[in-house]
């Protein structure tokens, strides 16, 4: 059996253990096409690793940087993948990528402190800007992830800190070139701010596309950059809680560490996490490359069938496993749509709400495509059937979900 055929979704224990927004927390006849999150099963690698360090029956406390074996093995494919000279020295294990976020914004913000993040976005990135103090000014992103430069350097004042990259970029799916970056890189130095690049979805890329790291720019970019990461997205992690901040300078690493509840133990990353994450990059690439090549087949299949709804428009991403849908003159608050396609038509998705992305995600649903081809088939067949009957007006009577429901 193929690691992403049909059978391979595990509906019995999706409906037990994926929360946030999944299958967990929706009615059973629902399909969630929600959390960015896959439905398959780990790489066996991570798994067989996992149960190893557990059946030796040691589960101690793990330094406060970090096990070696783990930093080593970020380093290592920071360096080999990422073309990024870093070191173990220049990396810490956080207990998620949102951790990192919020543990780089602690520690460069002050209250009143602004920083800019993209517009639209993830909401994590003016969250975290808020929990440190910091206020959050918004750089409008077009819907096809041009980057007006022009624009970003007129937002920068007296107060600003920092500057917030999602590369590449939820939810509108964009890579960012080398010479995007680089021109942004040259932009911070000459304002002397600081660049928190969440590269989360790095993995996650589609040819022709290629990945450019923060990291792997020159001296005077990479010095003042800080890359969070995490091993949600592309290994299915979520549930480890497990991710790491990585920097060219060990220096300003140690100060980071020291600054953090990492000594103190009440933050930090679990051992038995970090050794799946290491796992994950030491033994579990050829399973991603594979799941790669699935999500390549369902990002197709998910931009023809949104393209073919009426009214609704979705650019091709380069990379990540979520699709960006304008809907053109929807019948009702986007919101209020995605509510009814939930209720009525059985299928959940994102709204493209300011509490999710920001208001530069107006008029948009987010769609993920990390689950099986007929899975995802029947979430599409009802979200279409689905619009038609909320343009039309038709009243609710009963739920039309298809011939079958996963």
């Amino acid at each position: 059996m193929s690691s992403f055929a049909d059978d391979a979704v595990r509906l019995d224990l999706l409906r037990k253990r994926a929360f946030n927004l999944r299958w967990a927390e929706q009615p059973r006849d629902v399909i969630p096409l929600t959390a960015a999150d896959p439905d398959f099963p780990i790489a066996p690698a991570i798994r067989e690793a996992i149960v190893r360090y557990v059946q030796d029956g040691v589960l101690s406390y793990g330094p406060a940087q970090g096990l070696p074996l783990f930093r080593e093995s970020v380093a290592n494919y920071l360096r080999t993948r990422r073309g990024a000279p870093v070191d173990a020295a220049g990396v810490i294990a956080v207990n998620s990528a949102a951790a990192g976020l919020a543990m780089v914004a602690r520690q460069w913000l002050a209250p009143g402190d602004e920083a800019i993040v993209m517009d639209p976005v993830d909401f994590l990135f003016a969250h975290t800007v808020r929990s440190a103090g910091g206020v959050p000014v918004r750089w409008p992103i077009a819907r096809t992830g041009e980057l007006d430069l022009d624009r970003l350097e007129a937002l920068i004042t007296p107060r600003t800190r920092m500057l917030g990259l999602c590369t590449p970029h939820n939810p509108l799916g964009r890579c960012f070139t080398r010479a995007e970056l680089t021109a942004i890189g040259r932009l911070a130095e000459r304002h002397g701010l600081q660049i928190l690049s969440d590269e989360i979805w790095s993995e996650i890329v589609y040819a022709p596309a290629s990945f450019t790291s923060m990291l792997s720019l020159d001296e005077a970019i990479a010095s003042r950059t800080v890359v969070v990461h995490g091993f949600s997205k592309a290994f299915g992690l979520a549930g480890l809680r497990i991710g790491f901040i990585a920097m060219r300078d060990h220096e300003a690493c140690a100060r980071m560490l020291a600054a953090s509840e990492h000594p103190s133990t009440v933050d930090g990353a679990a051992t038995v996490s970090q050794i799946g994450a290491a796992a994950a990059y030491d033994h579990a690439l050829p399973w991603l490359e594979s799941f790669i090549e699935h999500l390549r087949a369902r990002r197709d299949q998910a931009i023809d069938a949104l393209n073919a709804m009426p009214g609704v428009h979705a650019h091709s991403p380069d990379a990540t496993y979520v699709a960006f849908a304008k809907v053109s003159d929807p019948p009702c608050a986007i919101e209020d749509l995605v509510d009814r396609l939930r209720r009525e038509h059985g299928v959940a998705v994102v709204p493209g709400s300011p509490r999710w992305f920001g208001e530069g995600a107006a008029g948009h649903v987010r769609v993920c495509f990390a689950t099986s081809q007929g899975i995802l088939q029947q979430g599409l067949d009802r979200m279409a059937r689905g619009l038609s009957a909320i343009r039309r007006g038709d009243r609710f009577m009963s739920i039309d979900r298809g011939t079958h429901t996963p």
